[in-house]
């Protein structure tokens, strides 16, 4: 704040010194031609003509100083006018690019929950049968199920527009509202807790199973399926994917909660932020439209839900009645 205001008062007082420099040089041009045009004439002090030409010249004069003078106050109160016009719409753009930021963070925690839903129900599914019946299924099967149910994706959010936020003194100037500033950093301060907190976590997950099918000798179980299955640490991991999708709507419901306090004390409407970021994610879309791994897996089961996993549960009642 206090290089915002030394900047200010620096432009008020480059601004001054450009007035003065005007009037003092058309002071010095106009200066010759008067004392020229008053030295040519004889003086007497008495005469009627020599007062009158006195008066009239330096009344002329006293015009034409008042009437530049007039014109330069226009001429910057018009361009004040523009920078100040300017300004409110950085301010506005500014602020719009950061909260747009923010509510793309928060969609992409629903989306990332929305798609977890096939690696939920197959993690449900697994975690709610017995050993004794899933060592029924072939084991290339079960291997399958587990690692689809295990893979998941890293989080990475867009960090263009919080690097020009953080990194550039002339965007808090735009924006010169202390409150919305500490408000916006703060939001991607959390935005980044939750990106490292769930990349560490899906880290995990990954290693563990890795470290299973790496060196299969060193855990308990019949196959490979068996052992991730029989590994405390893995179905944990997989009872785990229910409870992070929770957590992420949560978090997108946190972000909105505190983004809405940033429209509020900018004077920014929800509506105008949120047509904003479609505007930004539909014009995203028609340049680079960037693929999803889950599109790429070939579903193992055709429902989407533990209820309705019955292809599964009717091959393990065929195969135990065997």
């Amino acid at each position: 704040m206090l290089v915002w205001s030394a900047k200010i008062m620096k432009k008020a007082y480059s601004t001054r010194m450009q007035t003065v420099s005007f009037l003092s040089l058309f002071l010095l041009l106009e200066l010759p031609n008067t004392t020229k045009m008053f030295l040519s004439r004889p003086f007497r002090s008495k005469g009627s003509e020599d007062r009158r030409f006195v008066e009239t010249y330096f009344g002329q004069l006293l015009l034409v100083f008042i009437g530049a003078t007039v014109s330069i106050l226009l001429t910057l109160g018009a361009a004040n006018m523009v920078n100040r016009r300017n300004r409110r719409e950085n301010q506005r753009l500014s602020a719009m690019m950061v909260m747009s930021n923010i509510e793309q963070f928060a969609r992409t925690m629903e989306m990332r929950s929305e798609r977890m839903a096939f690696n939920d129900s197959i993690a449900a599914w697994l975690l709610s049968k017995p050993i004794e019946e899933l060592e029924l299924l072939p084991d290339k099967e079960l291997q399958k199920l587990v690692n689809q149910a295990a893979t998941l994706q890293f989080l990475s959010h867009d960090k263009s527009a919080e690097n020009i936020f953080s990194n550039n003194i002339e965007t808090w100037t735009n924006i010169g509202n202390v409150q919305f500033i500490d408000r916006v950093g703060q939001c991607f301060s959390a935005m980044n807790t939750v990106e490292e907190y769930w990349n560490k976590w899906v880290t995990e997950v990954d290693e563990t199973t890795k470290a299973i099918g790496y060196h299969p000798d060193d855990y308990d179980g019949s196959t490979l399926g068996i052992k991730y299955m029989k590994n405390e640490k893995v179905r944990s991991l997989l009872q785990a994917i229910h409870t992070r999708r929770g957590w992420l709507n949560y978090v997108a419901a946190t972000m909105r909660y505190h983004n809405l306090h940033n429209m509020e004390s900018i004077n920014i409407t929800e509506e105008e932020v949120m047509a904003f970021t479609d505007d930004r994610e539909r014009d995203a879309e028609n340049d680079n439209p960037a693929p999803h791994a889950i599109e790429y897996y070939t579903p193992a089961l055709s429902a989407d839900s533990l209820f309705t996993l019955g292809a599964l549960d009717r091959k393990l009642d065929s195969l135990k009645g065997r």
